[in-house]
């Protein structure tokens, strides 16, 4: 099994300045990590000059040895609610999955649209979100792209029971995914927080599962704390993933852009370290 991470790695400073995208590859590089989960927003897709951008991104990750294993679609989705804005928007996103192919990538993440909603329709949120997926499962499926639907965060332990999101069930989203011939992205920081049973969970998705999402969290916000950090059963998750016969990559999708430039090295040795512990932990058990 593979050690790969997410692109946002060192994508800004703890003020949100953006920082070059060979900032991320360089240190993933010298932290061990063996593969990238590019992930691409909107904005990029949008720009006249993107697919020159795409292919630096591209060249930068091959100069570094590695290469690219997953892509996330974009989720900055558009403050408004202009039709030509979601146009736009959707407009990237079949950029991105179309591109898929070309970056050598197994499978592209997907959130289904949804937000935190109180006292939501359930019947209405689903029909909603097959709505909005249809167009990319049937541009992937023209491509020859796997997409992973991915498993939602919800408002956090601590918060009102009346406040929920779609996309938070398990057994809701293995429905969503059949239905559209796709397949699931499990986030294991994102299923903490939505109270989801780890390895139960994993267990009911079996063969849809294509991609993981590895992070941990307290079960309160989504804060892409490396593994061992937060307080996800480890030892239950990867069981599970064996268990399934899961063989993608162990992806972990963390990030270093609240802590000082001094002390990202540090932590992302301990980041792949925890990856590849939990790879031992896969293989032997």
């Amino acid at each position: 099994m593979k050690l790969c991470v997410s692109s946002g790695i060192s994508a800004m400073l703890p003020d949100r300045t953006p920082l070059p995208f060979e900032e991320s590859v360089n240190l993933a590089k010298q932290a061990g990590f063996e593969e990238f989960d590019l992930g691409l927003s909107s904005r990029l897709l949008l720009e006249e000059d993107w697919e020159q951008r795409l292919e630096a991104m591209q060249e930068a990750i091959a100069q570094a040895g590695m290469h690219i294993r997953y892509v996330h679609t974009p989720y900055d989705y558009p403050r408004s609610r202009e039709e030509e804005d979601w146009k736009r928007f959707e407009l990237a996103s079949m950029r991105c999955i179309e591109k898929v192919p070309e970056l050598g990538a197994d499978c592209a993440a997907i959130h289904p649209r949804s937000f935190m909603k109180p006292d939501y329709d359930a019947d209405e949120e689903y029909a909603e979100a097959v709505r909005f997926l249809r167009p990319y499962v049937e541009t992937a499926h023209r491509h020859s792209v796997v997409l992973g639907i991915e498993i939602m965060r919800g408002a956090g332990a601590s918060a009102p029971a009346r406040i929920r999101r779609f996309g938070t069930d398990t057994d809701v989203l293995i429905r969503l995914a059949d239905e559209l011939d796709a397949g699931i992205c499990w986030d294991t920081g994102h299923a903490n927080i939505s109270l989801q049973q780890q390895y139960k969970s994993i267990h009911k998705i079996g063969k849809r599962l294509k991609m993981v999402h590895i992070n941990d969290n307290f079960a309160e916000d989504d804060v892409h704390l490396a593994p061992f950090l937060g307080r996800i059963d480890w030892q239950q998750t990867m069981k599970a993933l064996k268990e399934i016969g899961y063989s993608g990559s162990m992806n972990l999708e963390v990030k270093c852009n609240a802590l000082p430039m001094e002390l990202r090295e540090s932590y992302a040795a301990y980041m792949a370290a925890s990856g590849r512990y939990l790879i031992r932990l896969f293989d032997n058990l």
